[in-house]
């Protein structure tokens, strides 16, 4: 991925990410969020890594309309 795209990206998690949480639960997403650091990619089922970013939103939309997350 070229470097133009990877600021894009990040812009745009940034910005969603500012305009959509409210100050309390950004407070506990920052202390939370360090964990992305340890994340390996071989910890994830091979399901995750071969499916699309639109699948896996869809995937994380249905399961939250259908109650199946635990959050």
């Amino acid at each position: 991925m070229k470097e133009n795209q990877v600021k894009e990206v990040i812009k745009f998690i940034n910005k969603k990410y500012d305009e959509e949480v409210p100050r309390p639960v950004k407070f506990v997403i920052r202390r939370r969020a360090k964990k992305i650091e340890s994340l390996k990619l071989e910890d994830f089922p091979e399901s995750v890594l071969s499916c699309t970013v639109e699948e896996f939103l869809v995937i994380l939309k249905e399961a939250y309309k259908n109650g199946k997350l635990e959050f």
